[in-house]
């Protein structure tokens, strides 16, 4: 039982849920451009509300053509990238709680809002200059 409540406050004090929203990357994989397209995602999916969606990879320009949802969207930060609504495209940006960011862009990111069309942010909206330092595209361990 001991045991038991020393992971239940360890689980706790990380704020750590099983129920936790996945990660979406844009990996550009399927058309290269297209929100809808589950290949150009990262775990391959289009995005959906419970999911955290990052575009950040060099001159990523994605495009929503059709109705979108998701639970938070970051563009840049360490490439270039762009996320551009089309006309009479409707969308949801929904996380938790409204004091959560819904919608980030950060050095190199920009969003585009052609045309007629909503898109409902039930958050906060934050534009910085944070620029991330790149990863690694391989790492390495030597021991």
């Amino acid at each position: 039982i001991i045991l038991l409540l020393i992971v239940f406050i360890a689980v706790g004090a990380n704020n750590y849920s099983p129920l936790q929203a996945a990660e979406k990357n844009w990996a550009g994989g399927g058309d290269g451009s297209t929100w809808s397209d589950d290949d150009n995602w990262s775990p391959a999916a289009e995005p959906t509300t419970a999911d955290d969606v990052l575009i950040d990879v060099e001159n990523a320009a994605v495009t929503c053509d059709e109705t979108f949802k998701a639970k938070s969207i970051i563009v840049g930060g360490r490439e270039t990238s762009t996320l551009t609504t089309n006309n009479f495209v409707f969308g949801t940006v929904a996380p938790a709680e409204t004091s959560d960011t819904a919608l980030m862009t950060r050095s190199g990111g920009t969003i585009t809002l052609t045309g007629a069309g909503t898109i409902t942010l039930q958050g906060q909206y934050k534009d910085s200059e944070e620029t991330l330092d790149p990863e690694p595209s391989f790492l390495f361990w030597v021991e």
